[in-house]
């Protein structure tokens, strides 16, 4: 990979195990800076590489690393020592080298790049407070797709979500949330999640013809990729929501690591239908359809009403019927303001055979549970 942003050239450890090389330069350890001036990167030794590009060989000095975003980085020692010249138009690489000019073709798809980000600053977060913190992101400017770490999730908990981060000089912020009752201390240089470069959407023979209508694709399918990724988020910040009561520190992480590994029962960010074979009948005595005139709703109500019934369409709860029958709806008030439908069935409740069976006694289901136990949950009288 070509760098403008780093002053030398960089390679990973293991990278260069593949290749032939000269020994080491040195091999103390070195001190190195990201762009960002606060990320270190520690450099085991230094070695001359030899860089075949078709027949014509270059050398640098490269420092050795443990861990790179890249395998190898050629930075501007090596830009300016063979004046390097990039053609975007052309997507070509020309060198000189002497009275000699290469020129190679860019790789057009290079492996998805994924960088560390990692903390600029030690922060501590308080109870039940989001705080946003300054993060090295390894690129000096573009717009990224953040993805949390998921080993730092079951470390500690916080909350961060999907999205997208634009990177200035390096640098961006990350919002953090606290849902427990205790503060959250993170450490400088942790790592809080990866980014990616966005895919590009727009085939290549249109985008001379619609760039304004690609960029807008892209972003829309950017927005999408993050909208399909918070369901995840949701379940997570329900799960922390439900044990944030829990005051055993260690209790509350094997809750939580126990809960998220089938966080889909706790997504709510949408409706859900059951799959069921059974055919559901409702038996009557022999009637006449009846179809009850509507309750009279105005103003506000009518439109709450509307709004409730589209959505429930539109999730698959109800269609749209031809019969014969109809029951008036009404809204009820709740208490957090909002509106519950309620369906007015006395006329159907009034031609219904009843189920003769009797309810059973909760004291005879509590016997069935189990002897010895004292505590009971949701769960078990689910299954």
């Amino acid at each position: 990979m070509i760098d403008t942003g780093a002053t030398h050239s960089i390679i990973t450890e293991k990278t260069l195990r593949r290749t032939k090389h000269r020994k080491f330069i040195t091999n103390r350890n070195l001190q190195l800076f990201m762009g960002d001036g606060y990320s270190p990167l520690e450099a085991i030794g230094v070695v001359d590489l030899d860089i075949r590009i078709n027949s014509t060989l270059t050398t640098i000095s490269a420092f050795v690393v443990k861990h790179l975003s890249a395998d190898c980085l050629l930075g501007m020692d090596y830009i300016n020592k063979y004046k390097l010249k990039l053609d975007m138009a052309e997507h070509t690489v020309s060198i000189r080298t002497n009275r000699t000019i290469t020129t190679i073709s860019i790789n057009q798809q290079p492996e998805e790049l994924r960088l560390p980000v990692r903390l600029i600053n030690s922060v501590i977060v308080p109870p039940l407070q989001e705080v946003s913190v300054l993060v090295s992101a390894g690129i000096s400017s573009a717009s990224v797709l953040f993805k949390p770490s998921f080993n730092l999730k079951q470390q500690v908990p916080l909350l961060m979500c999907n999205s997208i981060l634009a990177v200035e000089r390096h640098t961006t912020s990350v919002p953090l949330y606290n849902p427990s009752h205790y503060p959250q201390y993170l450490s400088k240089g942790i790592i809080l999640g990866t980014i990616r470069f966005p895919p590009d959407q727009t085939e290549k023979e249109e985008k001379h013809i619609h760039s304004d209508l690609s960029s807008s694709i892209l972003i829309k399918n950017i927005c999408l990729q993050v909208a399909d990724i918070s369901a995840s988020d949701n379940s997570e910040l329900n799960i922390l929501r439900l044990l944030a009561h829990i005051q055993h520190e260690t209790q509350h992480s094997q809750l939580q690591s126990v809960l998220l590994q089938s966080p889909k029962p706790f997504d709510n960010s949408k409706s859900t239908i059951a799959t069921t074979t059974l055919y559901h009948t409702i038996p009557t005595i022999e009637h006449h359809p009846f179809a009850s005139k509507p309750f009279p709703l105005y103003g506000e109500k009518r439109q709450e009403l509307k709004k409730l019934l589209d959505e429930l369409q539109l999730s698959g709860h109800i269609r749209r019927s031809d019969s014969h029958y109809a029951a008036p709806a009404i809204l009820v008030e709740k208490k957090d303001e909002k509106y519950r439908l309620v369906v007015d069935y006395r006329q159907l409740n009034s031609v219904t055979i009843k189920d003769p069976f009797p309810l059973p006694r909760m004291e005879d289901t509590l016997q069935e549970l189990g002897q010895g136990y004292r505590y009971f949950s949701k769960l078990d009288l689910k299954s």
